[in-house]
């Protein structure tokens, strides 16, 4: 009976270990320690844009230690994790692997991150938005870039999580300096439609730019994974884990504007 006590006891054990070893490789196969890095280096930039536009340079280097706490790489990965770990079943979760760590899955993670990390060049993400708006509408690529942004829903859910962090991050700043959130959420959403104006151009001139060297065929391909229940499985853990996690990050960064602010420690 304890041998049989204990064989059932591993067992028991095993399938948690198995499903976490499971879970840390598809984070493997998505790069996302990159990815969270990327984020990082764009948050420190966003950093310096808050010192100029609401601080007037003031801050130093202790505000710019707070971004980069705020920013925390173990947090952020963790914070993922965890919702891909409520969101994906065990057998979706072994489809996503299959995805991505095919050759092409790892082509358009690549992509997609190269992209990101030029992006961060102003003068590069000008350039691919003046692509997008003198480009060929009629062409291949943008029909299936058109497609591949409609089968994800990707300008509504990031209209949502671009207005749901921004009000977080003037929340952030009422929490010391006082203001009413529900007229903050109001100017928020009388901002809608140009912000899902701006978030379109960027979608696409991002895309245009990562799928490039892509065929149509692997476009396809990658559009067919996301139409699958796994496809839209991983979408929707990817905008619920970074709607939760820029929440967050944007609540801290909107306290750590007010302490300069208001003269307080930070």
């Amino acid at each position: 009976m304890r041998q049989v006590a204990a064989v059932a006891a591993f067992a028991l054990w095993a399938f948690p270990l198995q499903a976490e070893e499971q879970l840390d490789r598809l984070m493997q196969a998505m790069q996302m320690d990159q990815v969270i890095e990327i984020l990082r280096d764009e948050g420190n930039a966003a950093g310096q844009e808050i010192k100029t536009s609401f601080l007037n340079n003031a801050g130093g280097p202790v505000f710019d230690a707070q971004v980069d706490r705020i920013y925390d790489p173990v947090w952020m990965h963790n914070e993922i994790s965890t919702v891909f770990r409520q969101e994906l079943t065990d057998s979706q979760l072994e489809r996503a692997i299959v995805f991505f760590e095919s050759d092409l899955g790892q082509t358009i993670v690549t992509l997609e991150n190269s992209a990101r990390v030029a992006f961060a060049d102003e003068a590069i993400e000008e350039l691919a938005k003046d692509s997008y708006r003198t480009g060929d509408r009629d062409s291949e690529i943008f029909r299936l870039v058109t497609e591949f942004i409609q089968v994800n829903d990707l300008i509504d859910q990031n209209v949502q999580n671009a207005i749901s962090a921004d009000y977080n991050f003037f929340r952030g700043m009422n929490a010391l300096l006082g203001g009413d959130d529900a007229d903050l959420l109001a100017e928020l959403l009388s901002q809608q439609d140009s912000i899902t104006q701006e978030t379109e151009t960027w979608l696409y001139s991002f895309l245009l730019l990562a799928y490039q060297p892509l065929s149509d065929a692997q476009i396809r391909e990658n559009i067919a994974f996301s139409r699958t229940d796994t496809g839209k499985a991983v979408n929707s853990a990817l905008f619920e884990s970074f709607d939760r996690m820029y929440d967050k990050i944007y609540f801290e960064m909107g306290q750590a504007v007010s302490q300069v602010l208001s003269g307080s420690d930070l």
